[in-house]
């Protein structure tokens, strides 16, 4: 059942691993109002795992990730 996923030994080792093969956690808790989906802790997805590990490492959606990659790209931030 996926309602339970969160409580398993197998999504702590997701949590913790699974940026480092280039999997990211689509919609975490708490970030709702930035994905505007509710929190789903079975749902991953692969974005690479340079993106991963930036998501991880710097607490951030897809969703965040993606707009500082365009603003970037459009050279707006610095």
């Amino acid at each position: 059942n996926y309602e339970y996923f969160e409580y398993t030994d197998e999504y702590q080792w997701m949590i913790n691993n699974s940026y480092k093969y280039g999997y990211i956690l689509r919609y975490p808790k708490g970030k709702e109002n930035i994905t505007g989906y509710m929190y789903e802790s079975w749902h991953y997805r692969y974005v690479g795992k340079k993106a991963s590990t930036y998501i991880h490492k710097n607490g951030i959606t897809y969703d965040e990730y993606f707009v500082r990659f365009l603003e970037k790209k459009k050279g707006t931030i610095t």
